[in-house]
């Protein structure tokens, strides 16, 4: 290959804009390059559709003038040229007018600007041809075979260039993309943020663990309990004030009988029971609400001598446990002293012991509950173990997930393993588990012997 042409391909494939992506300015590079080291008067950049039907002109140089072209050409009406494209090699015609796959060109392109020779050499990009270079002049021109390949390396170059423009626009769109996801996830983080703390402060940190329901289950957990009581006692309410309306209306046109009164009177009485009902239930279940939160703030550790407290806690609910003939057995060395907060571990076996006699028997056999307490060097152990039904392992698996029950229709609200979890975790800064045992199921509380006071 000629010095010249060879210094022309150098300089072109050093140039920075090449692999910057910057298709305007490769396309004058290469193309001032061609017209510049074949001298030419017309150099072109070509595209091929998705289908291979039409070939479309996006640059053009046309006696030192670059311009964005809007030529194009269909392969229906020129089949000859195309069926040599997908052949995807070079096309060499010395006399364009004559060459079998540009002479259909002559009458309608060739001609009108003055065209006598033209070199098309394909440009590829990930292995498929994507265009063509054209080369062209006004004069006859026999092309020679380094210039041939001249405009090959040129087509690769250009093909260079386009792998560089398609990794700058991929890489504009991860910016963009992930610059869109950032401010989305700041959006939510902050929404999420706004979120947590209203129901912070609205239900004392209800939840705050990983093994716990999910926020939007919990949030609508509480609008459902919630509600339901409430809507009940609206649905009273609108029926007393109803009756009461319609009472006024046999008073006020002396209608009104003894028997009319007193039936009105009795329906207004069983409604506003009703709402009365209705209202302590909600009550109840705000109440519930609060305790499920593990604040500290105004509480201090202290040394508990279980086989002392658990005794008081089980006397505490006499009344229940004899209500459900359940016998408490306790198995606690006497020496074992712990440092923790004795109001909420009362209330960790109060809710025990409560779950037990509400959940744990279906049948009246002999019920009982096992308590039993261990230590080593730096942590102590207390299990609550019943002989009852057990649990299926989709139970076990929900147990401490708030409004859980399996009881709903008596009552329960499936708040009592939440408080136990809670509590346990926070505020004795220990661990609980739940299993099936030989019979029954076994509740298992661990903390440390000593705890700080700012747990």
């Amino acid at each position: 290959m000629r010095t010249k042409l060879q210094d022309i391909l150098t300089r072109i494939s050093k140039n920075a804009d090449i692999d910057k992506g910057e298709l305007l300015s490769a396309n004058s590079l290469i193309l001032t390059g061609i017209t510049e080291g074949l001298a030419v008067d017309r150099a072109s950049v070509w595209f091929l559709s998705d289908d291979h039907q039409v070939m479309q002109c996006s640059y053009l140089l046309d006696n030192g003038e670059l311009s964005d072209s809007q030529l194009q050409l269909a392969r229906q009406q020129f089949p000859r040229y195309f069926q040599a494209l997908d052949e995807e090699r070079n096309i060499i015609a010395h006399n364009a007018h004559q060459h079998p796959q540009t002479s259909e060109f002559s009458a309608c392109y060739l001609t009108p600007l003055g065209i006598q020779s033209m070199l098309d050499t394909p440009i590829r990009h990930h292995g498929a041809m994507v265009g063509i270079i054209c080369i062209e002049h006004r004069q006859p021109k026999q092309w020679q075979l380094d210039e041939v390949v001249f405009a090959g390396f040129l087509a690769d170059i250009y093909g260079r260039a386009l792998s560089a423009s398609e990794r700058q626009r991929y890489q504009a769109e991860l910016e963009q993309v992930n610059s869109s996801l950032e401010q989305i996830i700041s959006q939510r983080t902050q929404e999420l943020t706004q979120s947590l703390e209203q129901l912070q402060q609205a239900q004392h940190r209800l939840i705050e663990v990983e093994k716990m329901a999910s926020l939007g289950r919990l949030v609508a957990g509480i609008a459902h309990e919630i509600n339901t009581p409430l809507g009940v006692a609206v649905t009273a309410n609108s029926h007393a004030e109803a009756t009461l309306r319609q009472l006024e209306q046999l008073f006020q046109a002396g209608q009104l009988t003894r028997q009319q009164f007193s039936q009105s009177g009795a329906a207004i009485k069983n409604s506003i029971a009703m709402v009365n009902t209705n209202l302590q239930r909600t009550v109840d279940l705000v109440n519930s609400f609060k305790q499920t939160a593990t604040d500290s703030s105004d509480q201090r550790p202290e040394a508990i001598t279980l086989s002392q407290f658990i005794p008081k806690v089980v006397a505490s609910m006499a009344s229940m446990l004899q209500q459900y003939q359940v016998e408490v057995v306790l198995q606690v060395p006497k020496q074992l002293v712990v440092e923790s907060f004795a109001s909420a571990l009362a209330t960790i076996l109060n809710r025990l012991l409560e779950n037990a006699c509400l959940h744990a028997f279906n049948s009246t056999h002999h019920r009982q509950v096992l308590i039993s307490a261990s230590s080593t060097a730096y942590s102590w152990q207390l299990s609550v173990a019943d002989n009852g039904r057990g649990m299926d392992q989709h139970e076990l698996n929900r147990a401490f997930e708030p409004f859980f029950t399996t009881r709903r229709s008596q009552g329960a609200k499936g708040l009592g393993l939440t408080l136990v979890f809670n509590l346990v975790t926070h505020l004795l800064q220990g661990e609980v588990q739940l299993q099936n045992g030989s019979s029954g199921c076994t509740v298992t509380i661990s903390g440390p012997l000593s705890l700080s006071a700012t747990a």
